[in-house]
């Protein structure tokens, strides 16, 4: 066994306390190890050029809200690249390559997936923000403000999976699942109300681009917030070194499409809105 001592009592099944995140706890040959690596660059970087385009394009939108917009989105990029760098030099600290010729953890601190829920708990509140402001929609009031159905909604679902990502044990799986499985619950909740701003969109903007974008909003809503589970869950799928590179390869698709793509789109939709409504102002 190559993983250190030290490790191996931090993964230990046996008893009901938490344990470490499963990438701890496993091998790795050289070719999963890299994907893993590669992985985590690949959503680094994406999070860089997002921020750059967020910056380039916020001032060819009229408007507050639609300014506001590309600010979120910027705050969302930069939040995601630290995170997701550190994420990265974490794993290439964290693990070395034995004797053996695999990889294992090396004992001096855990590779933790708990630093993405505190990320997304940063994120996840501005992405939904974004789709309201642009959405257009009357946020109400109290208890039924879409601001606070979404923010509240997309925060408990977080940090439920947070508190479940520290019993990732597939032996005694059940408080992971129970965590997760009411987490899901508020995600539904969550995807009601945005399905509901999207809706309110498609009825109240002045271009088709933005009526066709919209559609491109919700499904990746559908899709690919929808697959974040699959990785909170990989620990009762596949424990194993496969399923850890499947479960990072799910994060990084997942954080690159709603994340960076998602405000791509958000941005080109505030372009054609704000451009239509100067057109109508200039016709007056």
């Amino acid at each position: 066994m190559s993983i250190a001592a030290s490790v191996v009592a931090a993964c230990a099944k046996d008893g009901g306390a938490a344990i470490a995140n499963m990438e701890n706890c496993l091998e790795y040959s050289p070719l999963q190890f890299e994907l893993v690596g590669h992985a985590l660059v690949i959503g680094y970087a994406a999070q860089a050029a997002g921020f750059i385009y967020f910056a380039m394009t916020m001032n060819m939108t009229k408007g507050r809200n639609y300014r506001l917009s590309s600010i979120y989105g910027m705050i969302v990029m930069a939040s995601a690249f630290i995170l997701l760098y550190n994420q990265w030099k974490a794993w290439e600290e964290n693990f070395s390559l034995t004797d053996s010729g695999v990889y294992g953890a090396a004992g001096k601190t855990l590779f933790s997936n708990g630093y993405r829920y505190l990320n997304w708990s940063i994120d996840v509140p501005l992405l939904l923000l974004q789709l309201v402001l642009v959405s257009g929609i009357d946020v109400g009031s109290g208890t039924f403000n879409k601001n606070l159905q979404v923010t509240s909604s997309g925060l408990i679902m977080i940090y439920l999976g947070y508190v479940g990502q520290f019993f990732e044990n597939d032996k005694k799986a059940g408080l992971l699942i129970i965590f997760g499985i009411i987490g899901c619950v508020f995600y539904i909740f969550m995807l009601i109300v945005v399905l509901q701003c999207l809706s309110h969109a498609k009825t109240s903007f002045k271009t088709d681009i933005a009526k066709d974008k919209m559609n491109l909003v919700k499904w990746i809503f559908i899709i690919f917030w929808t697959i974040y589970p699959i990785s909170y869950f990989m620990p009762v799928i596949s424990y194993s070194a496969e399923g850890v590179v499947i479960r990072q390869f799910i994060y990084t698709i997942a954080d690159v499409v709603s994340k960076v793509i998602y405000g791509i789109i958000l941005t080109q939709i505030c372009m054609a809105e704000s451009d239509a409504a100067g057109d109508e102002a200039k016709d007056v």
